[in-house]
C-alpha cells in the first residue's frame, strides 16, 4: 500500500474542499488534480487493509528485516530415497501474516529440531528478511534468535535473572560462551569469584551467567559468571552456618605469609590460618609447594561475616552448646558463677561457654555481684539461640 495526497469536494459549492490522505494499492495513481467526491472515498475504503495489517504490508513492501507471527497454511514436502528407503522432506512452509500478505520460510535451512515440529495450523514467528519477485523469505529460526538476544539484552543489570551458557572458545581476553544460540562474550576476569587458575578449564563446560552490559567493539552482549555467584553468597553461607561441622573439600586460589585462601562450595572463600594448617599441608607451605588449584580440604572454624571466613585443618569446630539440652533440663538445680549484672538482670555461667539469665524480676531484692557463685534453678533452655532463663533457688 502507498499513501496518496488527494482533493475531495464536500458539497455542491466547488469551493466547499478539502485535502486527505488515503491508502492505496502500490502501481495505483490518482490525479492530484481531480477532486473527488465523498462517495469516491468510500469506494477507496476497499482497498484499506486494518492498522496492524497495513503496517505488515508496508514493511513487507519495503523489505526490512522485522519480526511478526503468522500461521503455517501450506507446508511442501517431496520425497527421496535415503538408503534405499523412500522418505519426505518438508522443504517449505507458506505462512500467513496477513489478509493480503504471506511468506515463505525455506525449510531447507531451518534448523531439524524447529521443522520436525513444524505443522500445517501452527502459529509460528518468524523474521521477514527479504523480498524477491514479489514473494517474501522469512525465517524462524532466525526470529527466535532474535527473540532470544533481546530477552538477554532486556536482563542486562538485572541480578534476579541468570542464563545456562556454554563456554564454548577461549580467545584473547575472555570466552565465547554460547547463551540460548547466542553468543555473548565473557571476559576472563569474570569467569570465577577469584582469579583463574587455569583458563582452559571452563572451556565446554555450562555455567549460569549474568548479562552485564553490552560490548561495541564486540558487537555482542557480555555476560558475567562471576555476577551469578555473587548472588549465591547468602544463602550458601546460611547452609554453611546450619552444617558447620562438615568436612569440605575444595582448591587452593593462593597463599601469603599468613596462610592459604580456599575456594569451596562454588562461590565461598575463606582463609586457613598458619596455625591451623595440618603437619602435611604446613610442610608443604613453608617449601611453597602449595599452587592454585591445588585440592585441599577443611572445616569451617568461624564465619565472621561473607567476605571473611575463617578455615582450618585441625578439626570440625568444638561446640560447648552440643548436648546442653540434654545436660540442663528445665526444673534441674544447678551451681553456677555470676559473670555480668545488667538493667535486665544477672548473667550466670553454668560452665565454660554456657552461660543464663537471671532476669532482673526474678532476682527480687537479692543483691548478686559479678564471681559470686548461685545456686539456680532451670527454666527452660533453648540451643539454637544459645539461651538458657533461670531462677534463683
Amino acid at each position: 500500500m502507498i499513501e496518496q495526497e488527494i482533493t475531495i469536494q464536500l458539497s455542491d459549492d466547488p469551493f466547499d474542499t478539502k485535502t486527505v490522505k488515503v491508502q492505496v494499492p502500490k502501481g495505483t495513481k490518482l490525479l492530484s488534480n481531480k477532486t473527488y467526491t465523498a462517495e469516491d472515498i468510500e469506494a477507496f475504503k476497499m482497498y484499506q487493509l486494518a492498522d496492524d495489517e497495513a503496517d505488515s504490508l508496508q514493511k513487507a513492501e519495503k523489505a526490512n528485516n522485522y519480526i511478526t507471527q503468522g500461521e503455517i497454511v501450506h507446508i511442501k514436502k517431496i520425497k527421496q530415497i535415503i538408503d534405499d528407503v523412500e522418505v519426505e522432506t518438508k522443504v517449505e512452509a507458506l505462512i500467513d501474516i496477513s489478509q493480503k500478505n504471506t511468506a515463505v520460510c525455506l525449510l531447507t535451512k531451518e534448523p531439524k529440531e524447529i521443522v520436525d515440529q513444524l505443522e500445517v495450523g501452527m502459529s509460528v514467528d518468524i523474521k521477514v528478511k527479504r523480498q524477491s519477485k514479489g514473494v517474501l523469505y522469512a525465517s524462524i529460526a532466525d526470529a527466535l534468535e532474535e527473540v532470544k538476544r533481546n530477552e538477554i539484552y532486556a536482563a542486562i543489570g538485572d541480578k534476579t535473572v541468570g542464563f545456562k551458557g556454554y563456554v564454548k572458545e577461549l580467545i584473547h581476553g575472555g570466552y565465547w560462551v554460547e547463551v540460548g544460540g547466542i553468543q555473548c562474550f565473557m571476559p576472563g576476569s569474570l569467569g570465577g569469584l577469584n582469579k583463574l587458575y587455569d583458563f582452559n578449564a571452563l572451556v565446554g563446560k555450562e555455567l549460569i551467567v549474568m548479562p552485564i552490559t553490552y560490548s561495541n567493539e564486540k558487537q555482542t552482549i557480555v555476560v558475567s559468571h562471576r555476577e551469578y555467584l555473587r548472588t549465591m553468597i547468602p544463602s550458601t553461607i546460611e547452609s554453611l552456618r546450619e552444617n558447620i561441622k562438615e568436612h569440605i573439600t575444595g582448591f587452593v586460589t593462593g597463599t601469603t605469609k599468613f596462610g592459604i585462601f580456599a575456594e569451596f562450595n562454588e562461590c565461598l572463600t575463606g582463609l586457613i590460618p598458619k596455625n591451623e594448617i595440618d603437619e602435611e599441608t604446613l610442610a608443604k607451605f613453608e617449601n611453597r609447594e602449595i599452587k592454585p588449584g591445588d585440592e585441599i580440604s577443611f572445616w569451617t572454624k568461624e564465619i565472621i561475616s561473607e567476605k571473611k571466613i575463617i578455615l582450618s585443618q585441625q578439626g570440625p569446630k568444638i561446640d560447648l552448646w552440643d548436648g546442653a539440652e540434654e545436660k540442663y533440663k528445665p526444673m534441674m538445680v544447678a551451681e553456677g558463677k555470676v559473670t555480668k549484672v545488667t538493667k535486665y538482670g544477672a548473667f550466670v555461667e553454668l560452665e565454660k561457654g554456657i552461660s543464663g539469665l537471671i532476669h532482673r524480676t526474678k532476682l527480687k531484692d537479692t543483691n548478686v555481684a559479678k564471681g559470686d557463685r548461685l545456686q539456680v534453678k532451670i527454666q527452660s533452655i533453648n540451643t539454637a539461640d544459645r539461651k538458657i532463663t533461670m531462677n534463683l533457688v
